[in-house]
């Protein structure tokens, strides 16, 4: 608690002519009681409120409007005094203040207020109650300077200092009731005096020898325990042995001899006793090391401390101050201080902290001798020698590369290494002859870069390309590890002394293996980039290949469901035939859709198992003769249904065939015949000419390429050259080696040698659109490698542009004995489509895009409505590349009773419109009244995405640039119909100008729906814009 200030004695009011409020020309302010409050004068802040707020009828005090003239008197004498105040009053000393008095009390306030000096201040209640007991026995104030107080106002016991005085004062009945103090504080000032006689008392030693000077500054610091409770000084000896201790203890307070903290000697540059790596932070900063309680620094190393006699308070210090001493630069030793526990660290300890610190130094290096700084400089001198020798032994068998060039453009010195790295001769020191070591085109760029350095440039880091070559450790994947281009990393600067140029400093250092291995990195990433996209277009592609046949699956199903609607029971019989005849051809179709997404999903699932290697190989005895006639045989469907042509054929032109029966795994065999097949079907069906062979034939050697009417087949390089088959058993002595090959040869559009450079790779195709014109996962050709691969085989392909194709593959078997019982063997055939071959799926036909309208029976009577049978009749335009998508999707439509024009890609779709009623025709064009009423009317387009010639957000893009150019219309409404699903191909038909989105696969009546409620949509935003 604060000392207290008197302000002056206070008699009681007056109560005669003099003191009367009546008395002219006095402004007297009356606190007897009255209708209006005596409280009314007190200035109404945050703190007064406090004081105006509080029960004092819950303390000796009572009421506060109750309260007697002199108490109010002394109140408002309180709130108006612009010191620091407060009045103690009654017997138990009950306390209020005003609010310069707060700064006094910390944490005591607002608890001060209404309570007793014995509450408030218990602690210090034995040094200040005689005081106010004195005042009151003498009637006269008390003065008090610079009293001592250890308060608790900042969360801990708070060395501090206050000027004040006591004053007596007397209440109503005329005898002393209370004591009026003010009070201010003057820590500061006490403790900068103290401090500054302990810098005074350094100052005062005299110049002596070291060994007599640094007992003598800690005899100065135990004159101040209380700002100094423990203190280290250590000396530092830099010429000393780097292995031997040049720290050396000078003296101690509060630390014992040989305590843990404070080690007799050690190493500063590695031992780890003590305080010791603390020194090595505050050496290496130049600056002081502070550890706290209060950010955990000190906590760390606080088992340093233990049995530590903290002198002054007798209390752990809070801060340890580690500084170096030092002069110029030169470290003379380090100086430890814990700081006062009862004051904070704050600027002014850091300054006292400081001061002292200086003034140590001072008195330091005033004691070194003369004789001391001669040895010192003589020692340096050695020292200095002594470096520079191991400097220049180690520049010479670094590591690193490192030469000196001089005023005249030669190389003045240089060490092994950079001769080693660089490769030039150490007899032409000449900067010109230096350049013909590097690359060419290095050259010019580098002899401007030195004439820069030497003209006042900055300091440059630069990799350069050597003119020697440097093999690598190991060879990459695609064959370039043979030989490369060697680097170097160069770092050169100017080398100043006095203010002029002296030489050029340069290191190199060799970084051809880094330079190759980035070059690698920046290749594997271009091949993971690559991966990844063809991974998207597998897909995008698989997921169109799944679609697809989906999409004419669920409308082919959705119309055998709703096949008994459009007939009656009084409907003819060659109706019900003619129904029974549409499903019939619709479930063939179903059947011939979820093959083709069988043969999709076997490629993803034979590749999960190739990937995860857990595709094995399981030779059976077996005819190669038997598997390509059975595998022709899957194909018998799609072979008539487009008219193709295939035979297979037994080849004898490289010998005799020795053995008709191998062991061979038939099912991974029948598989690469399925892929090569299925694709030479699919090349093979828009040609004029459609025609498949498949030749098979035998080898006692591996076939090192096989002649076709496209040239030599050469075999694509395997990956794992010259694997063996190793399902199959070891030969026997006299046994050989049996190779069969088969080749698929079609009619196909054939390949550039570009596609071809693309085949067999995953998720790969000839071209990036080859997906959209013929279908395909791009996995095909690839399993067809590995597994022929994995049979000890090889694949290759030979073809002429729009000649046709010739795919081969070849795997390692063994010659075996025919089983016991062996089946008769049917011929292989050869087949050709018929004329009625295609009347189930019809090819397309654009000279006639327009179907005729198909009949819809009546609905059913008991049927619910549904979207089927609600008001449809639109006039549709059907963008459709695929055919039975096209047709299913079409007759569908019909049977909703709508009018469907056909195109096959985007730019049939053009040509549809060029002679639909919505398209502006100028009047040298118009056609008669009679072919104007012939034209299409068109009120929504189904707009596949990916189709041959003109795609369909092409052809949307066109549609839309029409409309802007007034050739169109009206806005015709444009929905896509795709199996490409993700958000981002969405969000590119709709930039595109598609009014909605509708992925496959779809029934009719979603199809009917969507319709209409795009066009609703476009009905609404016609409305809002007219």
């Amino acid at each position: 608690m604060p000392d207290l200030e008197p302000v002056a004695d206070c008699a009681e009011p007056s109560s005669g002519p003099q003191g009367s409020a009546n008395t002219p020309g006095s402004h007297h302010v009356s606190f007897a009681q009255g209708p209006k409050s005596w409280t009314d004068s007190i200035p109404k802040t945050a703190h007064n409120s406090l004081f105006l707020n509080y029960d004092w009828s819950s303390t000796t005090l009572g009421p506060i409007d109750e309260w007697g003239p002199a108490l109010r008197l002394y109140a408002s004498m309180i709130f108006a005094d612009s010191r620091g105040a407060v009045l103690w009053w009654g017997h138990d000393r009950v306390a209020f203040y005003n609010e310069e008095y707060v700064a006094n009390l910390g944490g005591i306030h607002p608890y001060l207020m209404g309570r007793s000096f014995h509450k408030a201040f218990p602690e210090v209640a034995h040094s200040i109650l005689p005081k106010l007991d004195q005042a009151v026995a003498t009637g006269r104030t008390v003065n008090q300077d610079d009293q001592a107080l250890y308060l608790e106002r900042h969360g801990y016991i708070e060395e501090s200092y206050f000027h004040g005085q006591f004053i007596p004062v007397r209440g109503d009945s005329g005898e002393i009731e209370g004591i009026y103090n003010s009070v201010q504080e003057s820590t500061a000032r006490v403790l900068l005096e103290r401090r500054r006689q302990l810098v005074n008392r350094l100052a005062a030693i005299p110049t002596l020898p070291i060994g007599e000077t640094l007992p003598r500054l800690i005899e100065a610091l135990r004159s101040n325990p209380w700002d100094v409770p423990i203190a280290l000084l250590y000396s530092f000896d830099e010429l000393s042995s780097e292995v031997s201790s040049n720290l050396r203890l000078r003296g101690s307070i509060g630390i014992p001899e040989g305590h843990r903290c404070a080690p007799l000697e050690a190493n500063l540059e590695t031992a780890q006793d003590g305080l010791v790596p603390y020194f090595r932070q505050a050496k290496l900063t130049g600056k002081p090391h502070v550890l706290r309680r209060s950010d955990g620094s000190l906590q760390k190393c606080e088992h340093l401390f233990d049995e530590v006699e903290w002198c002054g308070f007798g209390e752990p210090s809070q801060h340890i101050v580690i500084y170096p001493l030092q002069i110029g630069g030169t470290v003379l030793g380090f100086y430890v201080q814990g700081t006062n526990p009862r004051r904070p660290y704050d600027d002014a300890t850091r300054a006292s902290i400081a001061d002292l610190v200086r003034q140590m130094e001072v008195t330091w290096i005033n004691a070194i001798t003369t004789q001391q700084a001669q040895l010192r400089e003589q020692m340096l001198e050695n020292r200095a020698t002594e470096s520079e020798n191991r400097l220049r032994h180690m520049a010479q068998y670094a590591p690193v590369g490192m030469v000196q060039t001089g005023l005249d453009h030669k190389i003045q010195w240089a060490n092994d290494q950079f001769y080693e790295i660089t490769g030039h001769d150490r007899s032409r020191p000449e900067l010109s002859e230096f350049m013909n070591v590097l690359a060419e085109e290095e050259r010019g760029p580098t002899i401007a870069l030195v004439e820069d350095l030497f003209n006042g440039g900055p300091r440059v880091v630069k990799e350069i390309r050597l003119n020697r070559a440097w093999a690598p450790p190991v060879k990459d994947d695609v064959g370039e590890g043979d030989v490369c281009s060697a680097w170097m990393l160069v770092v050169t600067f100017r080398l100043m002394e006095n203010g002029k140029l002296k030489l050029i400093m340069g290191y190199i250092l060799d970084i051809s293996q880094q330079k190759w291995a980035e070059t690698v990195q920046r290749r594997n990433a271009a091949a993971a980039t690559l991966a990844k996209r063809r991974q998207e277009e597998f897909i995008d592609s698989t997921s169109h290949e799944m679609r697809n046949p989906l999409s004419a699956i669920t409308q082919l199903a959705d119309g055998i469901a709703n096949s008994l609607l459009h007939v009656t029971e009084e409907d003819k019989p060659e109706i019900w035939r003619s129904a029974a005849r549409e499903s019939v051809a619709a479930a063939t179709t179903i059947l011939a859709c979820a093959a083709h997404q069988k043969r999709v999903i076997d490629d993803v699932l034979i590749l999960s198992r190739l990937e995860s290697q857990m595709l094995s190989i399981s030779p059976v005895v077996a005819q190669p003769s038997r598997v390509v006639s059975d595998t022709i045989k899957m194909f018998r469907g799609e072979i008539s249904v487009n008219g193709i042509e295939i035979e297979a054929t037994r080849d004898d032109i490289y010998g005799i065939w020795k053995a008709d029966w191998v062991l061979m795994d038939t099912s991974r065999l029948t598989q690469v015949l399925i892929n090569l097949i299925s694709n030479g079907i699919k090349f093979t069906a828009s040609r004029p000419t459609r025609k498949i062979s498949v030749l098979y034939g035998q080898q006692a050697q591996r076939p090192p390429h096989l002649k076709t009417i496209f040239g030599d087949l050469e075999w694509i390089p395997s990956r794992h050259p010259e694997t063996p088959n190793v399902a199959l058993p070891d030969l026997a002595e006299d046994e050989e080696k049996v190779y069969v090959y088969f080749c698929v040869q079609d009619t196909g559009p054939g390949l550039t040698e570009e596609q071809m450079d693309r085949l067999f790779q995953r998720f790969s195709q000839a071209t990036s659109k080859t997906h959209i014109t013929y279908g395909g996962s791009g996995l095909g050709l690839y399993i067809s490698r590995e597994l022929a691969e994995k049979q000890g085989g090889g694949v290759g392909v030979a073809s002429k542009p729009d000649e046709g194709s010739v795919f081969a593959f070849y795997i390692e078997t063994r010659a075996a004995n025919p089983p016991e019982h062996v089946p008769a063997e049917r011929p292989i055939f050869t087949s050709s489509s018929s004329k009625d071959a295609n009347h189930d799926l019809p090819r397309r036909t654009p000279s006639n895009p327009e179907i005729a309208n198909g009949s819809a029976s009546s609905e059913h009577k008991k049927s619910p409505p549904d979207a089927v049978h609600q008001q449809n009749g639109f006039h549709i335009l059907l963008v459709e590349d695929n055919e039975v998508n096209q047709k299913v999707l079409a007759r569908q439509l019909q049977k909703a009773k709508c009018t469907v024009s056909v195109a096959n890609h985007g730019i049939e779709a053009l040509e549809v419109l060029d002679s639909a009623t919505c398209r502006r025709r100028s009047h040298a064009n118009t056609s008669s009244a009679g072919d104007h009423a012939h034209s299409r009317q068109i009120e929504v387009i189904l707009m596949d995405v990916e189709m041959p010639e003109m795609d369909g957000l092409q052809c949307t893009r066109r549609i839309r640039e029409l409309e802007s150019e007034g050739k169109i219309t009206r806005h015709l409404p444009v929905i896509a119909t795709t199996a490409n699903v993700r958000q981002e191909q969405k969000d590119e038909a709709l930039s595109a100008g598609v009014d909605s989105v509708l992925s496959k696969p779809f029934t009719v009546s979603e199809v009917l729906a969507k319709i209409r409620e795009v066009i609703a949509l476009v009905e609404r935003n016609k409305g809002a814009i007219a």
